[in-house]
């Protein structure tokens, strides 16, 4: 099951009215909670929408509620939820088949078997009007770091490949919630849940996964020379281990989400 939590904005842009009739993809909610993720013979996929306004024109954020893995679309037709979602689901087909090519993980046939997977689970989307305030404090972060790139190059990106750049960059900062034990990165996530649901990805497979991702952030950071970045990025992780040797076991009721960018200058090398 594929689920869009819309929130009140998101409900609105997908709502239109066409010749006196109001059409709208808006239903009951499917499940009872945003947190359900289902069984193993039948995930859901959760996803919370948001829509925010650059530059007067409508950009939808999309975040994957378990692994807080997101995206940003521009250019959507107001009430087109169909192009929408074929955009979502096309964009993170291609954003996960790159790691499958960087890990040299399975070739285009197994790929295309986990594409028929998913789509096998996932017949037709879900859309209902629900909200999540952790879920949304971490899409508010991912709205203002696409307004200040936005701000920067001076034009919204296309739906293909510059899109593709931003989600790249935004789901290799490390994040935190008051759920999870650890800091964690919103792409290694989304790449091993939808490889355990959809590949037949073994549990002694996982920490393989992990060292192909640890290994691939080691090379980006041996890819900078300039000094006074890789002193900066070495503080930011300094001030991440720090911050979690200091945690307590019994945590506390004020303690916000977390996003952490320490791969600030993936930036710099992918724009």
């Amino acid at each position: 099951m594929l689920v869009f939590n819309c929130t009140k904005a998101a409900s609105d842009f997908f709502t239109v009215t066409r010749r006196g009739q109001k059409q709208t993809p808006i239903e009951d909610k499917p499940t009872e909670s945003i947190s359900d993720v289902g069984t193993a013979l039948e995930p859901i996929s959760q996803w919370l929408v948001h829509v925010i306004k650059v530059q007067r024109k409508n950009v939808i954020v999309a975040m994957h509620v378990h692994t807080r893995y997101a995206m940003v679309f521009c250019g959507v037709k107001k009430g087109d939820w169909l192009e929408f979602t074929n955009l979502l689901v096309e964009r993170l087909f291609n954003n996960l088949h790159f790691f499958m090519e960087e890990f040299e993980w399975g070739d285009d046939d197994s790929f295309r078997e986990m594409f028929n997977c998913f789509l096998a689970h996932h017949p037709r989307p879900y859309f209902c009007q629900r909200g999540d305030r952790s879920v949304q404090s971490h899409i508010n972060d991912v709205a203002w770091q696409f307004e200040d790139r936005v701000y920067q190059v001076g034009t919204l990106p296309d739906n293909e490949l510059e899109s593709a750049s931003f989600d790249e960059w935004v789901n290799s900062l490390l994040r935190k919630t008051k759920v999870s034990k650890d800091y964690f990165y919103p792409d290694e996530e989304m790449f091993l849940q939808w490889a355990s649901h959809y590949g037949q990805l073994h549990d002694n497979e996982l920490e393989l996964v992990r060292s192909f991702f640890s290994s691939l952030r080691c090379q980006m950071i041996d890819s900078i020379q300039d000094e006074a970045e890789i002193a900066e990025i070495q503080a930011q992780m300094e001030m991440v281990a720090a911050s979690m040797t200091n945690e307590t076991s019994q945590e506390k009721a004020t303690i916000p989400d977390n996003v952490v960018d320490l791969f600030a200058f993936k930036s710099d090398v992918k724009h």
